[in-house]
C-alpha cells in the first residue's frame, strides 16, 4: 500500500513539497484555503493522487477540523505543518496517531515567544532579555532604563508589528496602535547580524544544520529583504551555531521535524531571537537546494514518515532570495521582466504588481513587490548577478504615496 501524507497548509511557498512527495511516491492530501487551493499554479502541483482539502477558517480548530475530513478518506503516515498556524493541529493529529512530528511540548512553545523567552531562560541559552507585560504601565516600567527596545506581539509572524521603540511616548503609541494584538513581548535591542539556521531532526538528533544570512530594513520595522546562503561565518562562529541549535531543541523537546531558528551574532555568540518547528517562508529551502543541492522538503517529509534522511554531501555554490524596493505610489510600469527572467543565474522571478497598483511603505512582509531566487558557484557570482538584476529590472512608481 502506497503510504499517505497529509501536508498542513501550503500557499506559495509550500508547493515544492507536492512535488518531492510524487518523487517519493507517496499520495498527498493538502489542507488550504479555497482561494489558495484554486489557483492554477496550485491546481497544476495536485494530481489524481494528490487531493486538495478546502479549509474555512485561519483557527486551530478549523485546520483539525479539516485534517479530520482527511482522515476520514483514509490513513496517513505522515503529517507536516507548513506555516505558522497550522502547527498545533499538525501537533495534535501526531500524537493522536503517535505518528513522528516535533511533539506537543515543541509545538506549543514555538507558537508563543514568551513561553520561548521563560524556557529558554531556564536553560540557560543566549538570548536577549526580555518581559512579557501584563498591561501597558508594566511594560513602560520594564523598558524605562532599557530603551531602545523591540516590542512584538507574542504569536507574530512575518515582522508583523514589531518595531524599535525609543521612548516612553512611542512605546504608548506602538501600543494603543496594535491593542487588539494579543499578549505581547518587550525585549532589549540587540544590534548583532541577522541569521537563522536550518535544521532537520530526528529522532531528536539534528541530522543538517545550515546557517542563512538574512537581510532586512532598517530599524524600527526590519522586513526581511533577502536571504543568502552560504552565510559566511567563521569555523567558530559556525561552531556556536550548531551548538545553539543544539541547546535549543534539547530544550523544547523537538523530536522531529524540521527547526527554523533566528538568532543574532553578538561579539560574545550566537543569541537566539526565536525558533518555529515549521517551514521557514521566503523560500529559503530553494535557495539552501540552489546553493548546496539539498532538497529540504524531500528531508521534512522522510522525517515525517519515521525515516532518516538520506542528505547528499553538499556541493559548492551561493544562492539567495532577493525582495526588490520601490518608492511608494502608484505603479506606473515594469521592465526588464523578460530579460531578468533570461539571465543564467535567475532561478525564479516572481512579480506580485501590476500597474495602476497601490504600493505603501515597506511595513511588514506584505508589502514586498517582488521575488529574486538567484544562484552562482560563490558569493562573488552571487554578488554579480544581484547587480545585473537591479540594473535590468525596473518597477517604476508615481512616487505619490497611496491615499490611507
Amino acid at each position: 500500500m502506497r503510504r499517505r501524507l497529509l501536508l498542513i497548509g501550503m500557499g506559495r511557498v509550500g508547493r515544492p513539497y507536492a512535488t518531492a512527495a510524487r518523487r517519493l511516491g507517496l499520495d498527498l492530501a493538502v489542507l488550504d484555503n479555497p482561494t489558495s487551493l484554486a489557483y492554477a499554479k496550485a491546481r497544476k502541483f495536485l494530481t489524481e493522487d494528490q487531493t486538495g482539502y478546502p479549509v474555512a477558517g485561519a483557527s486551530d480548530a478549523a485546520w483539525f477540523t479539516g485534517a479530520s475530513e482527511a482522515l476520514a478518506d483514509g490513513p496517513v503516515h505522515g503529517v507536516v505543518a507548513f506555516g505558522e498556524p497550522h502547527v498545533m493541529a499538525a501537533a495534535l493529529i501526531c500524537d493522536e496517531l503517535d505518528l513522528p512530528g516535533p511533539g506537543l511540548r515543541a509545538a506549543t512553545v514555538s507558537r508563543n515567544k514568551a513561553l520561548q523567552r521563560r524556557l529558554f531562560a531556564r536553560h540557560g541559552i543566549a538570548q536577549p532579555a526580555s518581559y512579557a507585560p501584563e498591561d501597558l504601565e508594566a511594560a513602560a516600567a520594564w523598558a524605562e532604563a532599557r530603551y531602545p527596545v523591540i516590542a512584538k506581539p507574542a504569536d507574530g509572524t512575518g515582522s508583523r508589528a514589531v518595531r524599535l521603540i525609543a521612548g516612553e511616548a512611542r512605546l504608548r503609541a506602538w501600543h494603543a496602535e496594535h491593542a487588539d494584538a494579543g499578549p505581547v513581548l518587550i525585549e532589549q535591542c540587540l544590534t548583532g547580524p541577522e541569521y537563522s539556521v536550518e535544521c532537520v531532526v530526528h529522532r531528536g538528533e539534528l541530522v543538517f544544520t545550515e546557517p542563512t544570512l538574512k537581510h532586512t530594513t532598517a530599524p524600527p520595522y526590519f522586513v526581511e529583504l533577502g536571504h543568502t546562503v552560504p552565510a559566511g561565518l567563521s569555523g567558530a562562529e559556525r561552531s556556536g551555531v550548531d551548538r545553539l541549535a543544539d541547546q535549543v531543541a534539547r530544550a523544547m523537546g523537538m523530536r522531529d521535524g524540521v527547526m527554523h531558528l533566528e538568532f543574532r551574532m553578538e561579539d560574545t555568540g550566537p543569541h537566539l531571537m526565536e525558533v518555529a518547528v515549521r517551514t521557514p517562508g521566503d523560500h529559503i529551502f530553494e535557495v539552501h537546494e540552489l546553493a548546496h543541492g539539498v532538497n529540504l522538503f524531500e528531508a521534512a517529509i522522510t522525517v515525517a514518515l519515521g525515516d532518516r534522511p538520506d542528505l547528499p554531501a553538499r556541493r559548492a555554490g551561493a544562492a539567495g532570495v532577493r525582495f526588490p524596493t520601490v518608492a511608494p505610489g502608484r505603479v506606473e510600469g515594469l521592465s526588464g521582466v523578460a530579460a531578468t527572467r533570461r539571465l543564467t543565474a535567475v532561478a525564479d522571478l516572481q512579480i506580485d504588481v501590476a500597474a495602476g497598483d497601490e504600493v505603501g511603505p515597506i511595513r511588514s512582509s506584505r508589502d514586498r513587490v517582488a521575488t529574486v531566487l538567484l544562484s552562482a558557484d560563490d558569493a562573488d557570482g552571487l554578488t554579480r548577478a544581484e547587480k545585473t538584476v537591479a540594473d535590468l529590472l525596473r518597477i517604476t512608481t508615481s512616487q505619490e504615496p497611496p491615499a490611507r
